[in-house]
Formats: C-alpha cells, structure tokens, sequence
C-alpha cells in the first residue's frame, strides 16, 4: 500500500493499565470495581495490571515499579491509568473511582497496531513482530512496548473487605499480571517510514509460566512518552483465549470459619445429577464489619439413588462413588465453586430463601456420620486447613428412607389401633402394619409412608 493509500485514523483499543500489591487490603475490591466497569463498555481495553508501589509480592518486577513511581508518581494502590492521559484532570485514577468515569479520549487513532508471533512450545521461544501504518504524515517515530501477561495466577492475597475478618486469601485468582517486558521499560523506539513502521524480537518465555494463560501485548507512544496512541494483544498459544476468560475471585479463605458449629435445620433437594444436597442452617448470628449479621449455611452433596438420607458413615472423597460425599471444588473458567462447602451467609435474605453468600470455605475431607435418631455428626477439614466439626438433627422418617436399622416392625392385629406404651417401649420411632398398610409410630404421633400425619 502506497503513503497516499493509507487510511487516515485506525480503530483503538484503550489501555487500562493497573496498579495492585497481594499486600494491599483494598486491592480486591479495587479489582472488583474495574471487572464491573469494564462490563459496561463498549470500546475494547486492554487490561495490565502491575503488582507495585505497596511493597513487593511474587508477581512485582523492577519495571512496573518503575512505571508506577517514577515515571507516574504514584504512592497508592490500587489505582489506574487510562491510555497515559488525564481524564477530568486526573492521570492517576483510585480504582474505587472509576464506576462513573467516563474516558474522553477518541475511539479512532492515527496509527494501528498489528501483533504477527510464533511460539515454540517446545523451545519456549517467542518471535513477535509489531507492525503498523500511520496516519499522521509527520510522525517520524514512536516508543513501541511490549510486554508478555498472563491470567489465572493463583496466590495469596490480603483483603479488607471479602475474605472472614479482614485474612488474607490462601487462593485467589490474579488477572492479567505483567510479567516481563520484552523491550526497554517505556519502549523501544521505532522509526516511521513511508507512513508504516515494524519491529522484530525475540523472547524466551520463562518455564514457570502458563503458555496458554499468556498473552502478547503491545502499545505506541510518542518519544515524548505519552499518551498511549494504540495497543493490542493476542494469546500466547494460537486457539486459545490467552487466559482472559479468567477474572479475580478468591477461592481458598486464609483464615478458617468456627471450628465448633451447630446447624438447627436440614433441607434436602434431589439435584439433576443424582445428588442428594443437604442444606444445613444455624441460627447463630455473626457480624461482619462490612456485610452486617450472617449465618452459617452447610452444603452438604451426598452421592446416594436415595432421595432421602439413610443413617450411616458418609466419607468425603473425590469422585461419585455411591455413599461418599463430594468435596468442595472450584471451576475457574466459571468463577465458580461447587461441592461441598460451607458459607457465611447474609442473615437478612435467609429470611426470603435466599443464600447470598459472604465467606465461602471448601470442604476438602472427613465425613458425616447419621445415626438411626438422626443424629449428624460432621467433620471435615476445609482447603486452608481448618478442621471443622458440626452437628444437627435430621428428622427423617424411617419408612421414607426404606428403613433404618435397629429400628423394628411391629405388626398390630387386623383391625387394631394398639400403639401402646408398653409395644413402643425402648424405640422412638416404630414401624407398624395394620391393615396391610405401614404406618409409622414417632413420638407420639402417627405418619403414612409419605411422612403424612394421620389420625390413630
């Protein structure tokens, strides 16, 4: 294509460039902020985050320091900066702020940004080469950066606000954390000729990381160094999504839940995959300092055909073996957990039925013992250690379940209603045929197979 042929702007892509610390207490909701505000745009970001400024975690490295205090000036996370230009005169933006921000750079620019790459997964070598044409017949050169990224670093995490009095996070999810640049920290120049430019280099990407968690990202700047002009990105491993479909949560709390709880309702629901899920609810209340009163919620999955509990031993293990319990587990892809775990729950929406939960712990081993009154006993060890025993009353009744054992038939006379003390004596609960039909005997009251009262 010819100078005269060149078109005269280029689509952008805006460049959220993000400043946190695994040590800053304020950074996950920060994190929180950005992912519901980028939901709401229409015009593509690109997001880096630099791990900077609030001391050092595992994902700092010199140049994103160096870019945060030196070249910007900051002194607090967590903050962003949109393309490296002020927006209602503000460079530096507190993360918290942004809800309501509304970028006033143009869409378009003067200079495209185009990203070719081969990666040898064997080798682990990158060669990337970054090409462009420029609208703007003047500019003779740019500051070209590149950098590699990758999502889905699970590591530690302090947070103030959602995880259980303020502990730090033993898993939580870090996106799009840089982790080298390829070039020099703000750029390597790049000349313009005949309205194009283009750079070639090369780049081991270091065994630690993920390639398919990865991606290339590139942006130009003038030799003045700012603003940003254009960028783009593209995964590491061709058909993949570089790791972008992964965003912050915390997954593992790093401070445990009570040790001693005691459930005072159980819930069954049969779910689509068989299982059989107990829902346990306290009634003891817990104040958070920034979610109000809460209550503990159990999710128990049993893998059982039944579709009611049977006294027994239930031990939590891995994999859908029939009376085992189902551990809790995470599907990063989804932001998700599953399984069996337990929360602390906002008290006020229990009171609609509704489970919104608060904190959130896996149980990763132990078991549940049931006994033939419906006793339950529940001791398991949650992902960050925590051994956890709790307790509850299941009110199952016998017949539903099939039987239970230890507890005997008695057989009254045709015709007969001789539920007396003395037959009942040494049982709480009875089965009793009269008339072809079995009847249950509990407490003093009488039930059909159903678990229907009925009269005597």
């Amino acid at each position: 294509m010819s100078a005269q042929e060149v078109p005269t702007f280029f689509p952008r892509k805006f460049l959220l460039e993000h400043f946190t610390s695994a040590n800053c207490n304020q950074c996950p909701m920060g994190m929180k902020y950005i992912v519901e505000y980028l939901d709401k745009q229409t015009t593509p970001y690109i997001w880096v985050s630099h791990h900077a400024v609030y001391g050092t975690d595992e994902y700092t490295i010199p140049e994103g320091n160096a870019i945060a205090v030196n070249y910007f000036g900051m002194n607090t996370v967590p903050s962003v900066v949109f393309n490296r230009t002020k927006q209602d005169g503000l460079l530096v933006i507190g993360a918290w702020s942004i809800e309501n921000l509304v970028v006033k750079d143009d869409t378009v620019a003067e200079a495209s940004v185009v990203i070719e790459h081969q990666f040898d997964e064997v080798t682990r070598r990158l060669d990337v080469t970054v090409s462009g044409q420029v609208a703007n017949k003047d500019r003779q050169a740019y500051l070209l950066s590149i950098l590699i990224k990758e999502n889905r670093l699970v590591g530690k995490q302090e947070d103030a606000y959602c995880s259980w009095k303020g502990a730090k996070w033993k898993e939580y999810m870090h996106p799009c954390v840089v982790r080298d640049l390829v070039t020099a920290t703000l750029g390597d120049t790049v000349r313009v000729e005949n309205q194009a430019y283009s750079y070639s280099t090369s780049y081991v990407i270091d065994s630690t990381w993920v390639p398919e968690n990865c991606c290339v990202v590139a942006y130009l700047t003038p030799l003045e160094k700012s603003p940003v002009i254009n960028a783009e990105q593209v995964a590491l491993v061709a058909g993949t999504e570089g790791g972008e479909q992964y965003g912050p949560y915390g997954i593992t709390e790093g401070k445990g839940p009570n040790t001693s709880i005691s459930f005072d309702s159980v819930k069954l629901t049969k779910l689509v995959n068989g299982q059989l899920e107990m829902m346990l609810t306290s009634s003891k209340t817990i104040k958070t300092s920034y979610f109000g009163i809460c209550k503990q919620v159990g999710y128990v999955c049993v893998n059982t055909e039944d579709s009611v509990l049977q006294a027994g031993v239930y031990p939590i293990v891995e994999g859908e073996g029939l009376g085992t319990i189902t551990p809790g587990y995470r599907i990063d892809e989804e932001e998700t957990l599953g399984g069996s775990r337990l929360f602390y729950a906002v008290s006020e929406n229990l009171k609609n039925g509704i489970v919104t939960p608060i904190h959130m712990w896996r149980m990763s081993s132990g078991e549940m013992t049931i006994d033939a009154l419906g006793n339950i006993s529940l001791n398991f060890t949650t992902y960050n250690g925590t051994t956890v025993t709790a307790t509850a009353k299941y009110d199952f009744l016998p017949a539903a379940t099939g039987g239970v054992d230890g507890v005997g038939v008695l057989i009254s006379p045709e015709g007969s209603n001789d539920y007396s003390q003395a037959n009942l004596q040494g049982s709480e609960v009875q089965k009793v045929l009269r008339n072809g039909q079995l009847l249950i005997h509990k407490r003093g009251e009488c039930y059909n197979i159903l678990g229907y009262k009925v009269s005597e």
